[in-house]
């Protein structure tokens, strides 16, 4: 082993923490190493008890347990880098040092710490920790002691849990060292040659915090590299000294040291909280590719999960308080009336979609492979894995720019807000009559309202739409996902949303949902209202139905006796047929009353697909007067090329989707059962259980197969692994008019589908390259070059739907304006 041929400069700095100092001295004594070393240990102008105590821990170890090194006593306090290079200087003076470790006074380090680290033979290296703010900090099951009683020494701690879980870690980990950008400084071990090239700390970061981030820059700049040991652990209370600091204080030196790094590198200092999804992944995706599963594996993957779960949730619901108290100091700077009951006139804040559902399929699918017994997963799992690992780590990036972005727009309108003065009195008259107005049902709430929808009707421009307005808690809803599509083709055109209901709710007639968006909440059992929306109607001129579901109601009614209206019906689908499916025969004949209403006599009859728009024209013939848009509705943000090799003569299978009765499951999974060993599987849906207790036993068992769950931003980059995606859908006129987005996102990424009919919407027009499923499961499978020029033959589709949905959009909005 090179350790015993090494000699390391161990640098310790101590500043009013003599008691966990005198911890980490005995832990150097006590704890078996081969590594010859010295300490230089530096006190940086403790208070004269604190100085007194170091002093005697250092000289006794010196004493009687022949610890090598000297004892520095400053006058002044140097700060973390000042202090730190007392002790680099010392030890370069002696010739025989080969390495330098800077190492925390409030550490306690574990058996052959220093040995490993020696051994890996690295330019600058660092062990794991309890306490660390980049991806050397880790989960931890034990718990050592408690801190307030450190006075009491090495016996009021549980010592034999910390050795059990160092020794537990190396044998999980062995041999995991990885790249990094950025070490910890609480423990870090440099070869003399680093040290002598790039220099020591830089002092002008006083007295401590972004000394590290800077000396890490230099070392990279120098062409050295650092990495991690992810085998090696050592404990970290955290923060021992410059916790003795006033939090004050310390908080205005951390933003003056950033300010220092970021004008002295001329880069913007960058958030590691992102880092903490970096240790997972890399210690999950290791133990997942290790031939031998340890305890500790599934074990520390519950402590990842458990604390990203309360990172996250405990980001969100910051991001959310402050998105509030922005909005309220907002709307205390209103001063009418108006605007106090009915809202603020601009949009709400955009918010994220929450990161715990991505969490918790990360989480169950590393479960699931570390309670396979056996091999390692294959190296194409781990590259996927790996994917969404790093998509979370950047999404968790994001949530931490947009919370610290709010954070100081809030402290910045907290500032700027006027000094409390007395009121005048026409703002205690608003103020009054705003208490008032919280009540709906109030006269005042009931006066303003009228008021607004008074302003509407004077507009005179609007449209108005029958459908329930498209709120966040809906978005993921396919019908509203449309719903929203539309309504953002009018972003400056003032909307009215007809939300119609069969019976009375304790919510106000008219209230603001946008910028430029109103809905009312109508109840067919008020006459009254269903002349507002006449009248609305006969103003704007203008009113769009979202499916024939929309229509038969009195209020929709009432709309549509406006002389000279433009009105639309936005077919959805075919509405009056699924009815009949379901036995509903009264429905059906409704409907189908309604759709030939429109097809008569509507300006405008939107469809999905053109397919869609030749079924309407076959069923009514020469009653369709109205004119056709075809305007399929998707949200197309990536795509990948088609060139992607076999997995050892195996393509990659995919299906994205649920575990509805139209899916088709139980084909799915015979297909997969047949033709098992022909291809990898991935189902990817939300219902995961469900979707494996479907497939047969010896399917569940077999390591080809795969069930897991993942959000859009994830599958995103699985299709860019995979070669075949399911779309099973029965031969039925419901399917030969629809559009189906999953079938555009597999074109859009190169993925040939499989079906049992080609019939749906107009792919099969366009002439979509397929496999059929039956020839699938008897492993008739296109070769991987054949697979690639079908998948680039059906690329070509996806931008004729990319060109159609830009011209039926195009289309629309000149028949509305």
């Amino acid at each position: 082993m090179n350790s015993k041929k090494a000699r390391v400069g161990i640098v310790i700095v101590t500043f009013n923490s003599a008691e966990v100092f005198a911890l980490a001295i005995e832990s150097l004594i006590k704890t078996r190493s081969d590594t010859e070393f010295v300490v230089a240990a530096i006190d940086n102008a403790s208070r004269p008890a604190e100085r007194a105590a170091v002093q005697a821990t250092f000289e006794n170890a010196v004493a009687q347990h022949g610890l090598q090194g000297k004892f520095f006593q400053q006058d002044k306090n140097l700060g973390f880098s000042g202090g730190n290079n007392v002790g680099i200087e010392y030890c370069l003076s002696d010739p025989a040092i080969t390495h330098i470790c800077l190492l925390n006074s409030d550490v306690i380090v574990t058996d052959h710490w220093l040995d490993y680290l020696v051994a890996a033979d690295k330019d600058a290296i660092g062990p794991l920790t309890n306490a660390s703010n980049n991806e050397q900090g880790i989960p931890i099951p034990y718990h050592l002691g408690d801190r307030n009683r450190l006075g009491e020494g090495s016996a009021a701690l549980d010592m034999p849990v910390l050795t059990e879980f160092a020794i537990r870690r190396r044998e999980g980990w062995l041999g995991l060292t990885v790249d990094s950008d950025f070490l910890s400084y609480y423990c870090v071990l440099f070869s003399r040659e680093l040290i002598e090239h790039v220099g020591t700390l830089d002092e002008r970061f006083f007295p401590g915090a972004y000394e590290d981030d800077d000396h890490c820059v230099r070392i990279l700049e120098a062409g050295f590299k650092m990495h991690v040991a992810r085998d090696v652990y050592i404990h970290h209370w955290g923060s021992a000294s410059f916790g003795k600091l006033d939090v004050v204080e310390a908080q205005g030196f951390a933003a003056q040291n950033r300010a220092r790094f970021e004008e002295k590198h001329g880069r913007a200092w960058q958030d590691r909280t992102r880092l903490s999804v970096t240790a997972w992944m890399q210690d999950s995706l290791f133990a997942i590719a290790s031939p031998k599963r340890f305890p500790i594996h599934l074990e520390t993957h519950h402590l990842y999960a458990r604390q990203m779960r309360t990172l996250v949730a405990g980001l969100e619901d910051y991001s959310k308080h402050l998105s509030g108290e922005i909005a309220r100091i907002q709307a205390e700077g209103l001063t009418d009336l108006r605007s106090l009951v009915m809202g603020r006139h601009v949009d709400e804040r955009a918010s994220a979609a929450s990161l715990l559902p991505v969490i918790n399929s990360i989480d169950a699918d590393i479960e699931q492979y570390l309670s396979t017994d056996g091999e390692g997963v294959a190296p194409e799992i781990v590259q996927r894995m790996t994917v969404r690992f790093e998509s979370l780590a950047h999404e968790l990036s994001a949530l931490v720019a947009r919370t610290s972005g709010m954070a100081r727009e809030l402290t910045a309108m907290q500032a700027a807000k006027p000094q409390d003065k007395p009121l005048g009195l026409m703002q205690r008259v608003i103020n009054r009559l705003a208490r008032a107005a919280q009540f709906p049902t109030s006269k005042v709430s009931r006066l303003v309202r009228g008021y607004e929808l008074l302003q509407l009707m004077l507009h005179g421009e609007g449209i108005l739409f029958f459908a329930p307005y498209p709120t966040k808690e809906r978005e993921r809803d396919g019908y509203f996902q449309r719903v929203k599509a539309i309504d953002s083709l009018f972003p400056t055109t003032h909307r009215v949303y007809c939300d119609v209901r069969g019976h009375p709710e304790a919510k106000p007639f008219i209230e603001r949902a946008a910028h430029n968006a109103w809905v009312l909440n109508i109840s067919l059992q008020s006459v009254n209202q269903c002349r507002v929306v006449a009248l609305l109607a006969r103003r704007f001129k203008r009113v769009y139905f979202h499916s024939v579901l929309r229509m038969p109601n009195a209020a929709a009614e009432a709309a549509l006796r406006v002389p000279g209206l433009k009105w639309v019906l936005d077919v959805h689908g075919v509405v009056p047929e699924e009815f009949r499916m379901h036995n509903d025969f009264f429905s059906a004949r409704i409907h189908d009353d309604c759709e030939r209403t429109a097809v008569e006599k509507a300006s405008r009859v939107i469809v999905v697909s053109q397919a869609m728009g030749n079924y309407l024209a076959h069923k009514y013939r020469e009653l369709l007067r109205a004119k056709v848009i075809v305007l399929p509705i998707f949200a197309l943000e990536e795509g990948s090329e088609a060139v992607r090799p076999y997995k050892d003569g195996r393509p990659t299978v995919i299906y994205a989707g649920g575990t509805q009765k139209w899916q088709n499951v139980p084909a799915m999974m015979n297909v997969v059962a047949r033709a098992l060993e022909h291809a990898d599987w991935w189902m990817y849906t939300p219902d995961v259980d469900v979707m494996r207790n479907a497939a047969a036993p010896e399917v569940q068992s077999h390591p080809n197969f795969h069930v897991a769950s993942a959000t859009r931003a994830e599958l995103n980059e699985v299709y860019q692994h995979c070669h075949f995606g399911f779309i099973l859908r029965d031969d039925m006129v419901v399917n030969h008019v629809s559009c189906p987005t999953k079938l555009i996102e597999y074109l859009a990424f190169g993925i040939v589908p499989i079906v049992d009919t080609p019939n749906i919407g107009d792919f099969n027009t366009y002439g979509m390259r397929f496999v059929n499923v039956e020839d699938f499961a008897k492993g008739l499978i296109p070769d991987a070059a054949t697979r690639m020029e079908m998948a680039a033959h059906n690329r070509a589709i996806c931008e004729r739907l990319v060109e159609q949905k830009a011209t039926g959009e195009k289309e629309l909005i000149e028949a509305l304006t």
